[in-house]
């Protein structure tokens, strides 16, 4: 049975490498490959995203919002009072911790309706009928040595605004707790001013903060005031308002493709919330946004440089390999030389010797020429030689027996029994000049701000603060390893589909 399928298998190769085309075979041989269909269709994914990236933004990508400095990514919710809903979020707030000092973001939950009973009586308060909702909650502090006894360290009643900081639920008359146990909390009450002098000389085991609603005052749009009392007051529901995630909604202006003007975008929230998928930056700036804009640099800057490299290469490779003598030679030494310096090192100093107060635009295409500038005398080499052979080839010289000119011969005979090389090369090379830039960024020496790129963005990342409190900035990283490893890994696959025996030749 298997020799019958592999004899029908090997019937069908052959009826195709017979009949089939050149490009087809190519495109069979490809396909063999999962790893390099996968890292295609990944970059194309990438490539389409840069394009678009002003239509996918929320935000601008270089408007500061300092208020919402390394705000974490926010989190989005599909449930609500456990039914499912459209996706929405939650206002966040910057908390300081008092005892640490340390700065972190939490949602903010703002009431929305409260429906209860005072005294037997129903009640009922939405965002339709109020101006405000104001609760009045008291905070006990006690603290408890190892002998049980209870010493009370503050009792106070303080207002919240529209908004509950008790992450657990509404206060309603029963109290919540928190027991602070842990060493380091309770000698932070020990050194703190206000409760210091009272813990002197105890050795206390824990402390309870104890919280309790105190009244409800609520405000109406005819700016009567009702307050109800905390020890009569039973609440039934209560919702928090929400900001729903809205899809092609109309806000800050950019130009897609670059040339057409418009505000459509295809998600966002209202101006009262922020929606940050990938979290923010020192300056509030969204990350997602910063990436998306920063694809545009990193990605086409690989593009770019291959581009004017191969064509460096393919003409200095190819009158040197042809024409051979004084300019073989002049080139070849050339090439040498630069080869023969660092290469990481050449891209710094040849960007040392530039302005350094150049726009970012200048920057880009500067940085372009240089990384060119180093790539093509490798190429230029492996094309002369390849030129080398090729002329010596019959179909060559009966071009030149029949008196053709010679820049002819080189750019319709020899250059193109090269392209199957380019192809492969250009595709391996890309990721060499996209770590070019990303390293140039990073020691600052490439792309500055307000633009960004992949590797200006992992510069302001390299702070041991950032990678403690704030590790999603390191997310551009993550898109460098990708695209890198999906150019290698198409690159490889086009490399074996070229070969003649994947073709069956």
């Amino acid at each position: 049975m298997k020799r019958e399928e592999n004899t029908a298998k090997n019937l069908e190769d052959s009826f195709e490498r017979q009949y089939l085309s050149r490009t087809q075979l190519l495109l069979r041989a490809f396909k063999k490959s999962k790893l390099a269909i996968i890292s295609f269709w990944v970059l194309v994914f990438f490539y389409i995203v840069a394009i678009l990236a002003g239509f996918l933004s929320p935000y601008d990508p270089y408007v500061n919002e300092l208020k919402s400095s390394y705000s974490p990514p926010t989190r989005i919710h599909f449930f609500y009072n456990g039914k499912f809903t459209a996706p929405y979020v939650f206002k966040t707030q910057t908390i300081i911790n008092p005892l640490t000092y340390e700065r972190s973001s939490a949602e903010r939950l703002e009431l929305a309706s409260i429906r209860g009973r005072n005294n037997n009586k129903q009640f009922e308060f939405t965002k339709d009928k109020v101006a405000q909702i104001d609760l009045s909650i008291r905070e006990i502090i006690n603290a408890y040595t190892d002998d049980g006894k209870k010493v009370e360290l503050s009792n106070k009643t303080k207002t919240v605004n529209n908004l509950l900081k008790n992450e657990r639920g509404i206060l309603t008359d029963k109290r919540v707790v928190r027991v602070y146990k842990d060493r380091y909390m309770i000698d932070a009450y020990r050194d703190s001013f206000d409760y210091g002098y009272k813990l002197q000389g105890l050795k206390v085991v824990k402390i309870v903060r104890i919280f309790t609603l105190d009244s409800i005052m609520v405000m109406t749009n005819d700016f009567n005031i009702h307050t109800i009392s905390g020890s009569t007051v039973k609440i039934d529901n209560y919702t928090f308002k929400r900001y729903p995630i809205k899809f092609f909604i109309h806000s800050w202006r950019y130009h897609l493709l670059g040339i057409i003007p418009s505000t459509l975008h295809l998600f966002g929230t209202s101006d009262d919330s922020r929606v940050y998928l990938f979290g923010s930056d020192k300056f509030g700036r969204d990350v997602f946004t910063r990436i998306l804009y920063g694809s545009r640099i990193s990605l086409s800057i690989g593009l770019i440089g291959v581009a004017i490299t191969f064509s460096l290469g393919l003409f200095l490779g190819g009158i040197s390999g042809f024409y051979g003598g004084i300019t073989d030679e002049a080139l070849m030494r050339t090439t040498e030389i630069i080869m023969s310096i660092p290469g990481f090192y050449l891209l710094i100093t040849l960007r040392a010797i530039l302005p350094m107060d150049i726009p970012s635009t200048q920057i880009y295409l500067l940085l372009v020429i240089i990384l060119s500038f180093i790539g093509w005398p490798s190429m230029s080499r492996v094309i002369r030689g390849m030129v080398l052979s090729i002329k010596k080839r019959e179909f060559v010289e009966a071009a030149i027996a029949l008196g053709l000119p010679k820049r002819r011969i080189i750019w319709k005979h020899i250059l193109p029994n090269t392209t199957t090389y380019v192809i492969v090369a250009a595709t391996l090379s890309i990721p060499g000049y996209i770590l070019g830039e990303a390293g140039l960024s990073f020691l600052g020496l490439g792309i500055r701000e307000p633009q960004s790129s992949w590797g200006l963005m992992l510069a302001q990342a390299q702070d041991t603060y950032v990678i403690a409190h704030a590790p999603w900035l390191l997310l551009p990283g993550f898109f460098i390893i990708v695209t890198v490893l999906a150019f290698n890994l198409l690159g490889d696959g086009l490399r074996d589909a070229f070969d003649p025996r994947s073709l069956g030749m």
